[in-house]
């Protein structure tokens, strides 16, 4: 059967690549040293002049492909070479193309070869889901950046993947080279295209959390909504890769990110800097560290400052504190706010006046599901007992304890089970309960993705049933609650409502008609502002 060759070259190619190039299928196989070989093979040439060159051969395509790559696209080969010289061109490193060689045989493509210089980028970034990295953050920060600008010049690599983006650190800080680029979209990137671009790469919830907030930067675009984009896209490319063959790495718990935290505290505070240290003494006690607190505050003084710059640095975990000034009950603001301060890829919300047991992290770790959230109470405690605990008593349990409690002024009541209730007890009452699993501002948790498309909290809302308002949003798009009222376990410590009005209960007794009467599973009065209905609900 007749073969051929078409040969494209550089315009200042010399006679010796000339020779070389004609000569590859031939001495391919004989020459070079290979640096990869699956489907395609890649081999690394010494030329006379002392040059290195990289030739990458194809492999021969299934039948119908040859009649495609013939007729009607080009061979992979020749795109990879025109590509480059169009990247290059928009000043995008990638290696520099020298020429392809397309061979046929009866007519129909077989092989087709790339050849370009090779590049001193030695390291890609599979490294993220290998290891330590020095460095880490600066690396993800440059390339947030580099990838945006990829965008902004109209290129989208269609195969982002941890092996096609090679870097190295240079005298003027970190330069990132794109390869395997015969897949390639050229035009205007939308920043959510942009955002699910990155979808392929290897790492844990917090690399996707600093992509999606130095990329938004970059593009002038909203960091909450880029996570979002980001995480989501993530999340569905690899569950199709785990449909067919096993994930390469661990992807919630990455060796990259060390002990990785797993989950985000969300506490809610207002000038109860008393209450709010008993309660982060009672995060100090917990069983499971992978945590963080992320402290929402809607306005307190500067007591409740004092107060987390000091147990920052008494505890030891994470504090970050998101304040705003006070302008009256704007607790759902400061929520979006400390919503968008998280880096990890699931919340869990509770009160500054809401001591956990040591256990409560665990329990909403262990209890968590795809699909759900997660649903508990609180133990109501008097004044008196709520003064009477000390820091000894939350780091050794004894205030969780039905007997210690009683002796300091706690009430006989059925709901005192909640402390006693483990094991067969404990899953009877969750399953029989009157109470329906809502989303309770003191004792939730759920999926950021899931909070992120409901879009937080509505805030409209004043105080009263401003968190059930969410929950219902999200039953509406399909997540369901789970009843762990009589698994996780806190202390609710007294204080008085002053901030209660009938005005603000009407309204917000509207509001969560509206959002039951109507199904609505998102609002446009949360995270991301968005075109707002024109009529407010009717009181």
């Amino acid at each position: 059967m007749a073969s051929s060759i078409d040969v494209t070259l550089t315009p200042d190619a010399d006679e010796s690549l000339r020779r070389f190039v004609h000569s590859l299928p031939e001495t391919f196989e004989q020459g070079g040293r290979v640096i990869y070989r699956q489907r395609n093979e890649i081999r690394v040439f010494d030329l006379p002049d002392g040059r290195q060159i990289n030739v990458k051969r194809y492999r021969v395509p299934p039948l119908p492909l040859r009649f495609v790559y013939t007729f009607f696209r080009a061979p992979k080969a020749r795109r990879a070479y025109d590509y480059a010289l169009r990247l290059r061109q928009a000043d995008i490193e990638t290696p520099t193309p020298l020429a392809c060689l397309i061979e046929r045989q009866g007519g129909l493509l077989r092989r087709s070869y790339f050849v370009s210089e090779q590049v001193p980028h030695d390291r890609n970034f599979y490294e993220f889901g290998r290891g330590g990295i020095d460095g880490r953050e600066d690396i993800l920060r440059a390339f947030a950046r580099f990838t945006a600008r990829v965008h902004e010049a109209g290129f989208l690599h269609a195969d982002y993947s941890p092996g096609n983006i090679l870097f190295r650190k240079g005298a003027q800080g970190i330069d990132f080279c794109l390869v395997d680029i015969n897949r390639m979209h050229f035009g205007p990137v939308s920043v959510r295209s942009g955002c699910e671009n990155f979808a392929r790469l290897w790492g844990g919830d917090g690399m996707f959390f600093l992509l999606a907030k130095v990329y938004a930067e970059a593009r002038g675009a909203d960091e909450v909504q880029c996570t979002a984009w980001m995480l989501s896209a993530r999340r569905a490319f690899w569950r199709r890769f785990a449909r067919k063959r096993p994930l390469p790495i661990a992807l919630d718990d990455v060796a990259a990110e060390g002990h990785r935290k797993k989950l985000s505290v969300i506490l809610s505070t207002y000038n109860q800097p008393e209450w709010l240290e008993k309660v982060l003494w009672g995060y100090e006690a917990q069983t499971d560290r992978r945590f963080e607190v992320v402290i929402a505050d809607d306005g307190s003084d500067d007591r409740t400052r004092s107060l987390i710059e000091r147990m920052q640095g008494e505890v030891t975990f994470p504090i970050r504190h998101v304040w705003h000034p006070d302008n009256g009950f704007r607790k759902c603001e400061i929520l979006n706010r400390a919503i968008a301060e998280a880096t990890t890829g699931y919340l869990l919300f509770s009160d500054g006046d809401c001591i956990p047991r040591c256990d409560f992290v665990a329990m909403h770790l262990a209890r968590r599901a795809p699909g759900r959230f997660l649903s508990g109470g609180y133990h109501k405690l008097p004044m008196a007992t709520s003064k009477a605990i000390t820091r000894d008593d939350i780091l050794s349990g004894r205030c969780f304890r039905s007997p210690w409690l009683k002796s300091h002024g706690m009430p006989r009541s059925f709901k005192n089970n909640k402390l006693t209730a483990f094991g067969l007890k404990e899953s009877l009452l969750n399953t029989f309960t009157p109470t329906r699993p809502t989303w309770n501002g003191h004792n939730a948790s759920g999926w950021l993705l899931d909070i992120l498309a409901a879009n937080g909290f509505d805030e409209r809302m004043a105080y009263g049933g401003e968190d059930r308002e969410l929950g219902e949003r999200l039953e509406n798009a399909g997540i369901r609650g789970r009843q762990i009222r009589y698994s996780a376990i806190c202390l609710h410590l007294d204080h008085s409502r002053g901030y209660v009005t009938p005005d603000a209960l009407r309204f917000n007794h509207a509001l969560r008609r509206e959002t039951r009467t109507h199904r609505l599973t998102r609002t446009p009065f949360g995270i991301v502002k968005e075109e707002q209905p024109k009529q407010q609900p009717e009181v």
